[in-house]
């Protein structure tokens, strides 16, 4: 319906109203935002089956800059009631999600995906299952990067006494990938990588044994700091499981401010979410868990020398 998203958002809920099945797509930043009225009453109160496709969701959206960057889009659509968030970390993982979210998962649903091309790190094998989280963890050294590493459930994932975790979403999951490899070359540190691709409703059980088990948890999102950050923070605050339990934790992502202009590897570096600034972060928290002041010829080689 061209730029007209709070009507075809207006149409969508009439359409599920009927029985249809109506796809939503456009930008993230006017799917989720422009239309945010006709997202919240004429979708979610009336808890209609349309699925809201935002693409050119993060920084990584290139050249388009500031306007078209979806910075804010996850803060929106998790506080709206009834509505579920998915955001996969690859084309293959996007494809799993929509295919559950339209022909399967009924009531208002949001998918957020990049648009430029992103590694792939899942496969057909890979796991993905609504509302559960995967545990990514580094094997080998190989000519494939996907290939070193393992995925499962987090529910069938035993301890394996990781030194510390990596909780992220989207494109970030990759980065975090790199982040593992980064600190287990570098600083001999094991990282449980913890992919909560489903934001809402979100694995709390996952993301308590992560921060139980491991006592430092970073948090990666390719978002405003706090669509992930602060609910990992509400669910730690609130868990039982918890008290008494040090847990030391971070937070990687957009620092309060709006996007801008330039290829992607160079915004994920300007906006400081690369795996460099994931690592740095990791090993900064470590040095508090050791209670060791980090070295002055420590502290920024990570980010600096990359």
């Amino acid at each position: 319906m061209g730029i007209a998203e709070q009507s075809a958002t207006s149409a969508a809920a009439g359409l599920a109203r009927e029985g249809k099945l109506p796809v939503l797509g456009t930008y993230a930043t006017f799917a989720a935002a422009r239309n945010l009225d006709q997202i919240r009453t004429s979708v979610c109160y009336g808890n209609f089956n349309v699925l809201i496709a935002g693409a050119h969701g993060g920084v990584s959206v290139g050249a388009d800059g500031a306007t078209h960057q979806a910075l804010e889009d996850l803060f929106a659509m998790q506080g709206l009631p009834n509505m579920s968030v998915v955001v996969p970390c690859d084309v293959v993982e996007t494809r799993k999600a929509t295919q559950y979210l339209l022909l399967q998962h009924k009531g208002p649903k949001y998918i957020r995906f990049a648009r430029e091309a992103t590694p792939v790190v899942t496969d057909e094998k890979t796991p993905f299952v609504f509302g559960r989280a995967n545990v990514i963890r580094l094997r080998r050294e190989g000519a494939s990067f996907s290939g070193a590493f393992e995925t499962m459930l987090a529910s069938l994932c035993e301890d394996e006494n990781e030194d510390l975790s990596i909780i992220a979403c989207g494109p970030m999951v990759p980065e975090a990938m790199r982040a593992a490899y980064i600190l287990k070359k570098e600083f001999d540190y094991e990282t449980r990588v913890v992919n909560v691709h489903t934001l809402k409703p979100i694995d709390a059980v996952a993301i308590v044994r992560a921060a139980r088990e491991t006592g430092v948890v970073v948090t990666a999102e390719e978002h405003q700091i706090g669509a992930l950050a602060w609910r990992v923070s509400g669910i730690l605050t609130e868990s039982p499981q918890v008290y008494g339990v040090p847990v030391i934790t971070g937070a990687i992502g957009v620092k309060d401010r709006f996007g801008d202009s330039g290829a992607p590897w160079e915004l994920i570096k300007e906006f400081e979410v690369s795996a460099e600034h994931i690592a740095q972060k990791a090993v900064d928290l470590m040095a508090i868990k050791k209670r060791a002041p980090l070295k002055q010829e420590e502290r920024g080689s990570l980010v600096g020398e990359r």
